[in-house]
């Protein structure tokens, strides 16, 4: 067994703002899956590090709980497939990544290597060691180069199938440097949103309504598996 320690990052979450509009979004995580972004441990340099610590997968959902409508196999076919991805923070773009195609059906998308799985991404430095990144975007939609300043809410891609991915979806997270796997994950906040439902079985994920709610945030971190709405 291969076994290595990291070290949290410490200090106050980092509050931003939406990285998408509307909803209901699926904030997709549970610190419980063996192969959850919370589990996987990356060593560089001879640093064990979670770049995924807080990362979170956003999945569209209609009223009826389904991520696609007809046949789900067809990525165009997905809710959240070509939403507008938003800069949560006023910052300099990074780094920017372009070269992934993308498969037009699920069943044709190719296996990638864990040092490929971003696909397509965008890193966004919002503070010193603070980055956030969106990754698996549609390939051609970036509309932001590395050097740029942007400001919070401004569009800067939408949200595609590319790289190691199971369906369109955005992942998102902040980290201590502008290295996809070689840095810690930072914990983090949204400034509002409201929690719409829940999924208490993700097994059941797609294939039935959601329960219902409708509560307002502040401040917060969704919850495993919860549905929330955007401003």
């Amino acid at each position: 067994m291969i076994t290595a320690v990291t070290k949290p990052a410490t200090g106050p979450a980092i509050a931003l703002g939406p990285p998408l509009r509307g909803g209901p979004w699926t904030a997709v995580y549970d610190p419980a899956w063996a192969r959850g972004h919370r589990r996987v441990i990356f060593v560089k340099d001879g640093v064990a590090r979670i770049p995924g610590r807080f990362a979170i997968d956003f999945v569209k959902l209609d009223s009826t709980g389904k991520f696609a409508r007809g046949n789900e196999d067809t990525i165009t076919n997905w809710h959240g497939y070509g939403a507008t991805v938003l800069a949560v923070a006023d910052g300099i773009v990074s780094t920017v990544r372009t070269d992934f195609p993308e498969s037009s059906a699920i069943s044709h998308h190719p296996g990638y290597a864990t040092h490929l799985a971003t696909g397509n991404y965008i890193s966004l430095k919002i503070a010193e060691n603070t980055y956030v990144f969106y990754e698996h975007l549609q390939p051609g939609s970036i509309v932001v180069k590395a050097g740029q300043r942007v400001k919070k809410g401004t569009s800067i891609a939408q949200l595609g199938f590319t790289g190691q991915s199971t369906g369109p979806h955005l992942h998102l997270h902040v980290a201590s440097a502008d290295a996809p796997l070689g840095a810690e994950g930072l914990p983090f906040v949204f400034e509002q949103f409201t929690v719409s439902g829940a999924i208490p079985d993700f097994n059941e994920f797609g294939k039935q309504p959601y329960r219902q709610l409708s509560q307002p945030m502040r401040a917060e971190f969704p919850s495993s598996n919860s549905v929330i709405s955007f401003p």
